[in-house]
C-alpha cells in the first residue's frame, strides 16, 4: 500500500502520540505531546516535533533512549515497508509567536507615545 507523505505524517503522528502515552513507561514522557510529524518526501525520514510541561532537555534524552523501541512499535503498526528514521525537535512554535508579540506590542507602544507627543 502507497503511502502519501502527509498520509505517513498523520499515521504517524496518532501511533507515536498513542505509543509514548500508553506504553513508554518512561515518567520523562509522561508530560510529552507530539504535535507535528514531518515525513521526507521519500519517506526515508520524519521529523517528530513535540512540546513538554516537563524539562525539556529529560524529554530529549528520553526520546533519543526510546528511538528504536519507537521504530519497533511503529513498524508493527503501519503498513509501509520501511519505516521512516525518527528525528525528535522540540516545538518552538509558542515562544516564536510569543516574541514576535512582545514585538508587536513594543512597537504599537512606540508608536502610540509618538503619536501623544
Amino acid at each position: 500500500m502507497k503511502h502519501s507523505a502527509a498520509r505517513l505524517s498523520q499515521e504517524i503522528h496518532a501511533r507515536l502520540a498513542e505509543i509514548v502515552r500508553e506504553r513508554t513507561g518512561d515518567p520523562r514522557l509522561e508530560l510529552l505531546a507530539i504535535t507535528d510529524v514531518k515525513v521526507a518526501p521519500d519517506a526515508s525520514f520524519a521529523r517528530v516535533f513535540y512540546r513538554t510541561l516537563g524539562d525539556r532537555d529529560e524529554a530529549a534524552a528520553a526520546l533519543e533512549k526510546a528511538k528504536p523501541y519507537l521504530r519497533r512499535r511503529l513498524a508493527g503498526e503501519l503498513t509501509v515497508r520501511r519505516v521512516p528514521e525518527l528525528d525528535f525537535r522540540p516545538d518552538d512554535t509558542i515562544e516564536r509567536a510569543d516574541r514576535v508579540e512582545g514585538v508587536l506590542r513594543e512597537l504599537a507602544r512606540e508608536r502610540a507615545e509618538k503619536e501623544s507627543s
